[in-house]
């Protein structure tokens, strides 16, 4: 019966240290990209866990009370801090969320307002562009009556009577009346397409009032939610390269 000994790994306390020390800082320097960050802080913080089993399993005299107790500490203030964050990230996301389908109904009602103008303007315009047409039409055909009234030789009675430079009175006043009322139908067509227009105007104003309001609070709830936590995370990270170079320094001068 043969029996193998295998020979246990020689592990330098010295470089192990370093090696965790450097993983540790480059946590300490990570950047997440894109929320929601609480997916990236359950990964980071089970690296660092990990990184700190890996150190205890290999060198298990290093971690003594003093090192238990330090990193211990530093966890649970860590755990503490992201999960504020992590709470304050889903009431920001929720929030932000309420606050853009505002904005969305700002966007949806100025299209409405914006088309609800325009339908108005053209009907106000097609409505009187059809009564100015028939007042020109109008117009037209007692500016051809009186035309042809005035190259009309008069007869004898009416020479006597004046009544040819009556009816040539009456079709002046009339086409006189006619274009006056054009004039008058152009300038309510001015008048009513300026009372749409700033009552338009005003809706719009005050829908984009409120619509800046909603950028406004959007932007900056995005910016106090948002957070990566890069500083606490780099603290904790360099707190825990100083525990583990004192103990490291321990585990070295103690007394053998």
């Amino acid at each position: 019966m043969s029996t193998f000994y295998q020979e246990r790994e020689q592990i330098n306390p010295s470089e192990l240290s370093t090696k965790v020390i450097n993983v540790l800082k480059h946590l300490g320097e990570q950047k997440f990209a894109l929320p929601p960050y609480s997916e990236h802080f359950e990964r980071w913080l089970k690296d660092v866990r990990g990184i700190l089993t890996e150190l205890e399993t290999k060198l298990p005299g290093l971690a003594d009370e003093q090192y238990q107790s330090t990193t211990q500490r530093i966890i649970m203030e860590i755990e503490e801090g992201l999960k504020k964050r992590i709470e304050l990230e889903k009431t920001g996301t929720e929030t932000s969320s309420t606050l853009q389908k505002q904005l969305t109904a700002t966007e949806i009602e100025i299209r409405r307002l914006d088309s609800e103008y325009n339908k108005q303007y053209r009907d106000v315009k097609r409505r009187h562009e059809k009564a100015s047409k028939e007042l020109q039409r109008e117009i037209d055909e007692l500016g051809r009556q009186r035309l042809n009234f005035l190259h009309k030789k008069s007869g004898l009675l009416d020479r006597i009577f004046k009544r040819s430079e009556t009816r040539l009175q009456e079709k002046t006043n009339s086409l006189q009346s006619k274009k006056s009322a054009l004039g008058d139908r152009n300038t309510r067509l001015k008048s009513e397409s300026e009372r749409i227009r700033a009552d338009h105007a005003t809706k719009r104003e005050r829908i984009l009032e409120e619509q800046n309001k909603l950028q406004t609070k959007l932007a900056e709830q995005r910016e106090h939610t948002h957070d990566d936590a890069l500083a606490i995370r780099k603290g904790t990270c360099e707190e825990l390269q100083r525990a583990i170079s004192e103990a490291v320094n321990r585990c070295l001068n103690k007394p053998t």
